[in-house]
């Protein structure tokens, strides 16, 4: 199994492609954001906002490619597990900030992002 939607995505990210970005979720994705207190459960809702994040002065992220883990799911999932760090002018500061994630890939579907859970690293 190629575990390569990872990759994909934080080029999509980090290349502020939204139109990209949102079409990797599937119809039907939750997305539990690292800057957003509530489930993200429609494309409109994911669209809003990645299209926030994106519109950040310098955002994108940063994959620690050596916490990474695979672990397939069954014949056509996969999970990745990992950190990251976002980051982004504000201002006149560049911010970095850490988190952890999930993501649960079906690998057979166009929208390969089925489920998506962020959250920040406490200081």
């Amino acid at each position: 199994m190629e575990f390569s939607h990872l990759e994909n995505w934080i080029d999509q990210i980090n290349s502020g492609n939204l139109e990209q970005v949102v079409g990797l979720y599937s119809q039907d994705a939750l997305l539990f954001a690292t800057f957003d207190e509530k489930p993200l459960n429609t494309p409109a809702l994911i669209r809003g906002y990645f299209d926030s994040f994106l519109a950040r002065d310098g955002a994108g992220v940063e994959l620690d490619s050596a916490s990474v883990c695979h672990s397939e799911l069954g014949e056509n999932h996969y999970s990745t597990t990992g950190l990251y760090t976002f980051f982004f002018n504000e201002g006149d500061q560049h911010v970095r900030q850490k988190a952890r994630f999930t993501f649960i890939f079906n690998w057979q579907k166009t929208g390969s992002i089925i489920h998506h859970h962020s959250s920040v690293i406490p200081a």
